[in-house]
């Protein structure tokens, strides 16, 4: 790898404010971007961690609606009791995705975004005829 400036992040305000710096990256899991910027694929000035900005992990379950907040891993998706009963598929899609280390660090905001058409989640999602909100 290359030399790059890490921002740990403490809420999504900081995060926005250092996404202003040079060709910053947003972090969660980095089951993606971390080995594409291994293999010189990707080269980002600077690496924004969100994965300990609390506000964005969670799912919510209420009566029709389910909300799944983008860092919130795979793993979560997979053994959300609520989830179970209100989508099983989903969330025995996302007990099924890669490998454990996949599951237990990537999360679904990474899956959407980085906007792979083989991904599991953009598909399921679509699937479901779900709403992303940004």
């Amino acid at each position: 790898m290359y030399s790059v400036n890490y921002h740990r992040a403490a809420s999504v305000a900081d995060a926005v404010k250092l996404l202003e710096t040079g060709d910053a990256k947003l972090l969660s899991g980095g089951m993606t971007l971390i080995p594409a910027m291994k293999t010189r694929l990707a080269a980002p000035s600077d690496l924004v961690d969100l994965s300990h900005i609390e506000e964005l992990k969670g799912i919510e379950v209420s009566g029709s609606t389910i909300t799944i907040r983008a860092g919130t891993t795979h793993y979560d998706v997979a053994r959300d009791e609520r989830l179970k009963t209100a989508c099983p598929a989903l969330a025995h899609m996302a007990s099924l995705i890669g490998d454990p280390a996949v599951r237990y660090k990537g999360t679904i905001g990474g899956s959407i975004a980085n906007n792979d058409p083989a991904a599991d989640h953009p598909a399921a999602l679509l699937a479901l005829d779900a709403t992303i909100v940004t």
